[in-house]
């Protein structure tokens, strides 16, 4: 298994600085000339937005870098300005026009579950629905983000939780589930991340399913190595239920509950 993570940040982007300094603060890092290295970590810091990512592998590849994940650290904005911190991955979906990123489930979860365990007070944590890009990237991936406004951004305290959660990754083998349902910040699917010894994948709240279709489903299963689904299924109506109940059916994707999760995968 390749468990070298590359760890992105920018210099444009005040959270992804702040997380580049404590980074650099709990670890001895070598130079190396165009990253920084730790243990199974290459950090490499640039001026660019972390929007702006487009064709990722291929810098990393001319970096001499291939590595098993890519964690991006970012800010995240909400004009409700609640402090929160958690992650997501990346992805288009307009219309019937899609794209996205391949995602790294076992190290979402770690993340979380990181952060969960250094508790920050006042933070909230969650996981995020699937969204903006960069959405090409082919190595797996996802965003580390502190939210929502400039205190959060720049509070040192919340800086240094989220390095430390990305130098304690486990990239460990779980069980993958597809989520589907609920509002933006996916709370149910995130507390059975906590609750089970489990992982999500691509994760999509109710508002992305109207444009959903069988290869759209197809795709998320393969970026995601999904072996299960889940459904929020108090967030859905019963015909949109059913619509992607038969097309979970027809990939040969299980379905499961939240008790039978908690049951079968037991923390």
């Amino acid at each position: 298994m390749n468990d070298v993570v590359a760890v992105i940040c920018s210099t444009a982007d005040p959270a992804s600085l702040n997380i580049a300094k404590h980074l650099l603060l709990l670890a001895s890092w070598d130079n190396i000339g165009n990253y920084r290295t730790f243990r199974n970590f290459r950090l490499i810091i640039q001026e660019a937005s972390q929007l702006t990512l487009n064709s990722l592998d291929e810098r990393l590849k001319s970096l001499g870098l291939s590595p098993g994940m890519i964690v991006i650290a970012s800010r995240h904005k909400s004009d409700s300005r609640i402090p929160w911190l958690g992650g997501h991955f990346t992805g288009k979906i307009e219309n019937r026009k899609y794209e996205l990123s391949t995602a790294a489930p076992a190290g979402l979860r770690s993340f979380l579950i990181n952060i969960c365990r250094i508790a920050l007070a006042g933070y909230r944590i969650s996981a995020e629905a699937t969204h903006h890009g960069p959405s090409d990237i082919v190595l797996p991936s996802f965003f580390a983000e502190i939210g929502s406004c400039e205190e959060q951004w720049s509070d040192p305290n919340a800086g240094e939780t989220v390095a430390r959660a990305i130098l304690n990754l486990d990239n460990r083998t779980l069980p993958v589930f597809l989520g589907f349902g609920g509002g933006h910040y996916v709370r149910r699917q995130t507390s059975l991340m906590f609750e089970a010894n489990i992982a999500f994948g691509h994760l999509f709240s109710s508002y992305q399913l109207t444009y959903f279709d069988r290869e759209l489903l197809k795709t998320a299963k393969s970026k995601s190595g999904a072996n299960y689904a889940f459904i929020d299924r108090k967030s859905l109506k019963a015909k949109e239920r059913d619509e992607l109940t038969s097309i979970l059916d027809e990939i040969n994707l299980p379905l499961l509950r939240s008790k039978e999760i908690r049951t079968r995968f037991p923390i």
